[in-house]
This record gives C-alpha cells, sequence and structure tokens, in this order.
C-alpha cells in the first residue's frame, strides 16, 4: 500500500514491524537445557517442566502483546492523517512494546512483587501512551470526522482501561503476585465489553442503521 493511499501506511508498518519482532523475542527466551538430545524421556520431561514459568511468562505476554496491537489498531482504523507529535507519541508507545521481552523475562525468572510491579508499570505506560495517541488525534483533528461519538467514547475509554488493569495489579502484586499476572488477563474481555456496549448504544440512537466501520484500506 503506498503512502499516497494511506497518510499513516510507514506509521502502521514500523508499529506492526515493532510488535511483531517483540512477540518473536518472546519465544527465544524458552530454552532446554545443553545436551538435551541426550536425555531420557523422563530427564526431557523435567526439563519441561522446569520450563513452566517461561512458557506461562511467553503465553502470558503473547496474549498482552496482542491485546495492545488489537487496541492500536483500532485508533489507526480512525485515525486518517498524522502530525509529527502524534509520530513521538506513537514511538513512546513502541518503545514500551519493545521492552516485554525484557520485562517477560523479569517475570518468568523471579515471578515475584518487584518483577510483577516493574511489568506492570511499562504496561501502565503502554495504555496511557495509547490514550495520549487517541486524545491527541481527537484534539487536532485527525480522525476520520465519520466516526460515531460512541466509537470514539468507547477507545479513549478503552485505554483507560486497560491502563486500570496493569495499576490496579500492582498493589494486588503485594498480596498475591501470581493473582495480580492473571488480573491482566482482564484487558481483553474488558475491551470486547465495552465495543458490545458501544454497539449497543448505536442501535438504541439508530435503529435500522449498522454500525460504522473503517478499514485501513479506506481512503
Amino acid at each position: 500500500m503506498g503512502d499516497d493511499e494511506n497518510p499513516n501506511a510507514r506509521l502502521l508498518a514500523l508499529s506492526d514491524g515493532v510488535i511483531a519482532v517483540a512477540i518473536t523475542l518472546l519465544i527465544l527466551d524458552i530454552r532446554l537445557p545443553e545436551g538435551f538430545g541426550s536425555f531420557t524421556d523422563a530427564q526431557l520431561w523435567d526439563a519441561l517442566v522446569a520450563l513452566k514459568p517461561r512458557f506461562f511468562a511467553y503465553l502470558l505476554s503473547f496474549v498482552v502483546i496482542g491485546g495492545f496491537w488489537m487496541n492500536h489498531s483500532a485508533r489507526f482504523n480512525h485515525i486518517v492523517k498524522a502530525d509529527g507529535a502524534l509520530l513521538w507519541i506513537n514511538v513512546l508507545f513502541l518503545l514500551t512494546m519493545s521492552l516485554v521481552p525484557f520485562t517477560t523475562n523479569l517475570v518468568a525468572e523471579s515471578g515475584g512483587t518487584l518483577a510483577t510491579t516493574i511489568y506492570a508499570g511499562s504496561m501502565v505506560v503502554s495504555g496511557l501512551s495509547l490514550l495520549w495517541i487517541w486524545d491527541h488525534a481527537r484534539r487536532h483533528k485527525l480522525i476520520d470526522p465519520k466516526t460515531p461519538p460512541e466509537e470514539v467514547r468507547r477507545i479513549s475509554l478503552s485505554a483507560m482501561l486497560v491502563s486500570a488493569v496493569f495499576a490496579i495489579s500492582v498493589p494486588l502484586s503485594v498480596a498475591h503476585s501470581d493473582l495480580a499476572k492473571y488480573f491482566w488477563l482482564l484487558m481483553l474481555p474488558a475491551n470486547f465489553g465495552l465495543r458490545w456496549l458501544a454497539v449497543m448504544r448505536w442501535k438504541r440512537d439508530h435503529p435500522g442503521e449498522p454500525f460504522p466501520k473503517r478499514d485501513r484500506s479506506d481512503t
């Protein structure tokens, strides 16, 4: 897709690339011990079981990054222009995404309160940067004017909700660090719930009209 078709094409390509690399790097920290080819089945099973914390951290971060990618994509389905400030705010978001493999390694190796707090804190910044992207685009009229108010409100709330989920998990990790990690998974059903509420409000206020959608390929 050329820049003439979508002025945000390069921004989106960079963003998708950074997020794809971050997801790929997650798996590189899951390694079997040297010489595992000569292990017996029992030894190999024990080695795999020992990797359970790393597999858990990998799957958790895969879901978290996927959720942030969907949130980012939802914004740029409606943001049709960009300025220099928006580019820098997006770079901040990508910085937090590129940190996820490191914070995932912390959680896999330690899993205690400090590691959980560092992970959650970086994700709070990720959520706030998404909120900043949307708020900047809204205030500077970079959003497609056809975007319904219900969708504008939902996207704003979704970033607040994501940040709140991770912020609440920080004090929760003091009591139970594992429970705090499971709490992070609430970001996905919460976002779907917000989308459902926005569609329901649209149907109530605009009976018979389909909820407006915009795809990245639109011009």
